[in-house]
C-alpha cells in the first residue's frame, strides 16, 4: 500500500530538510518553495495533506490557503500552517486551516500535527459517504442508497397485476405476501438489455412497503466518500427518462456521472398502498 502524500511548502531549504528528515518513512513527500509553485503542484501531486508556510515571495501562504478553500477540488485537503508568526494563526484558522504549528518545531509535533489533520480529514470524509447498489436497465446506469434495499433475487414467476399504469403490472408472492414489481425500463421509457429469464429484482423497502425493481444487472454494493459524490436537487437530461427531474445526487465513477435515485421516485406511496390492498385479499385466500 503506499504511502499518503504530503506537499511541504515553505521558502527556506533549511526548514524543508528539516520537515523532510522528520516525515520521510512516513509519508511520500513532495515540495515547492513558494505559494504560486505550491498552487501549481496541488492539482497534479493531489496530496492527503499541505504543510504551508506563511511568509514567502511571489504569494504569501494566507492567499494559497484562500485560493485552496475556494475551489471545491482541493477544499477537502488539510492545510496546517507552519509559521513562526503566531499573531496570524486566528486569522489562519478562520480561512479553514486544519492546523497552526509555531516554528520552531519538535519532532513529536509535527508528526502529531500532520497524524490529526489525516484523520479529521478521514472523519469528514466518512461523515459524507454513502453506501450506493448500482443497477443497469437499457443501457442506463444508476444508484440507489443501500438503505433501502433488502435482497436482490433473480426474476421469478410473476402474475398480472389487476390495476396500476403500465410500468407496475405485475407482482409476485415473497413469503407470502404480494409484492409488485416496478419495470424500470418502462419507467425510463428505455427497452431491456437482457431478457425476462436473465433480469433480476432488487427488492426495496419504501415507507414500510416492499417494491421489487426489474432492472438487467446490478452491481456489487459499494461505499462512496463525499469526494465521489455530488448532491444536488435537480438533474436535467431527457436519457433519464420521467424521472429526469428527480436524481438526489451525482455519483463519479471514473469519466462519467451516474444518477443517484431516491427509491421514492420510482412510485408514490398511494400508489403501492392501493396495489398492495387489491393484493393483500387475494394472497390471504391462496394461503388459506
Amino acid at each position: 500500500m503506499s504511502l499518503p502524500s504530503l506537499l511541504l511548502v515553505d521558502d527556506s531549504d533549511a526548514i524543508l530538510a528539516l520537515e523532510r528528515a522528520i516525515l520521510s518513512g512516513h509519508y511520500a513527500l513532495n515540495t515547492a518553495s513558494n505559494g504560486k509553485e505550491a498552487l501549481e503542484k496541488v492539482n497534479r501531486v493531489q496530496p492527503a495533506a499541505i504543510l504551508l508556510d506563511l511568509s514567502m515571495p511571489e504569494m504569501d501562504g494566507d492567499e494559497v490557503l484562500k485560493r485552496l478553500k475556494a475551489d471545491p477540488i482541493t477544499s477537502p485537503i488539510p492545510v496546517i500552517i507552519i509559521s513562526s508568526e503566531v499573531s496570524r494563526a486566528e486569522a489562519c484558522l478562520e480561512l479553514g486551516a486544519e492546523l497552526f504549528l509555531a516554528k520552531p518545531f519538535r519532532a513529536d509535533e509535527l508528526l502529531s500535527a500532520v497524524e490529526n489533520a489525516l484523520a479529521n480529514a478521514r472523519r469528514r470524509a466518512r461523515q459524507g459517504s454513502m453506501a450506493l447498489l448500482r443497477l443497469t436497465v437499457g443501457g442506463l446506469e444508476f444508484a440507489i442508497p443501500l438503505d433501502a434495499v433488502r435482497q436482490v433475487i433473480l426474476q421469478p414467476a410473476t402474475r398480472p397485476l389487476p390495476l396500476g399504469p403500465g410500468y407496475i403490472s405485475e407482482f409476485f408472492e415473497l413469503r407470502g405476501q404480494p409484492v409488485c414489481v416496478l419495470d424500470l425500463a418502462r419507467r425510463l421509457e428505455v427497452a431491456h438489455q437482457e431478457t425476462v429469464e436473465e433480469r433480476k429484482l432488487v427488492i426495496l423497502e419504501i415507507d414500510g412497503l416492499q417494491l421489487a425493481l426489474s432492472v438487467d444487472a446490478v452491481q456489487d454494493p459499494e461505499e462512496y466518500q463525499s469526494s465521489d459524490i455530488e448532491r444536488r436537487d435537480r438533474v436535467g437530461g431527457a436519457e433519464h427518462g420521467q424521472l429526469r427531474d428527480t436524481p438526489m445526487g451525482m455519483l463519479r465513477a471514473g469519466d462519467r456521472s451516474v444518477p443517484i435515485f431516491d427509491p421514492r421516485a420510482f412510485a408514490t406511496q398511494e400508489l403501492l398502498r392501493e396495489a398492495v390492498h387489491v393484493l393483500r385479499p387475494a394472497g390471504v385466500e391462496r394461503s388459506a
